[in-house]
């Protein structure tokens, strides 16, 4: 049972938890989404943990379409410069980027910043989404980050 249609109140998900998340949802392409309000030291599983706690994950872009359509709401929230991490990772297999919760590989459909991914200085092994598309980061800074939740 999903505790999203309680929750909602004028477009921004109150999340109560002991962190005190706020989420700003937005539904498309059979999916909510849910970006994190304020920026909080990054970690893969915690973050992911907390996805699950509303029936989802991690963002996993699954298509070009997919990837313009965050684009546009992380534009609409004022987002779109910021850091907003996504759920992909290449931990473990260098270079081959995948989806941390369901393993699957990152499509190829999807498009990257200039010049990326390019692994600076051999520690960028998640990925954030921003203007322009997608770009390897480190894993642990400061950020947003976007859960997905199949409807």
């Amino acid at each position: 049972m999903s505790l999203l249609p309680t929750l909602l109140l004028l477009g921004v998900l109150m999340i109560p938890s002991t962190e005190g998340v706020t989420y700003t949802r937005r539904s498309f392409l059979g999916k909510t989404y849910l970006v994190s309000h304020d920026p909080e030291r990054f970690d893969l599983a915690t973050m992911n943990t907390r996805c699950k706690g509303y029936g989802g994950y991690l963002l996993e872009i699954s298509t070009y379409k997919e990837e313009e359509k965050m684009m546009l709401f992380l534009h609409d929230i004022d987002l779109l410069s910021d850091i907003v991490y996504t759920g992909h990772t290449d931990l473990g297999q260098d270079g081959k980027f995948y989806h941390y919760d369901t393993k699957k590989p990152l499509s190829s459909d999807i498009r990257w910043r200039w010049f990326q991914p390019d692994n600076y200085n051999g520690n960028e092994h998640c990925v954030n989404i921003k203007n322009e598309g997608i770009n390897d980061i480190d894993c642990h800074r400061t950020a947003r980050y976007i859960c997905e939740i199949p409807n």
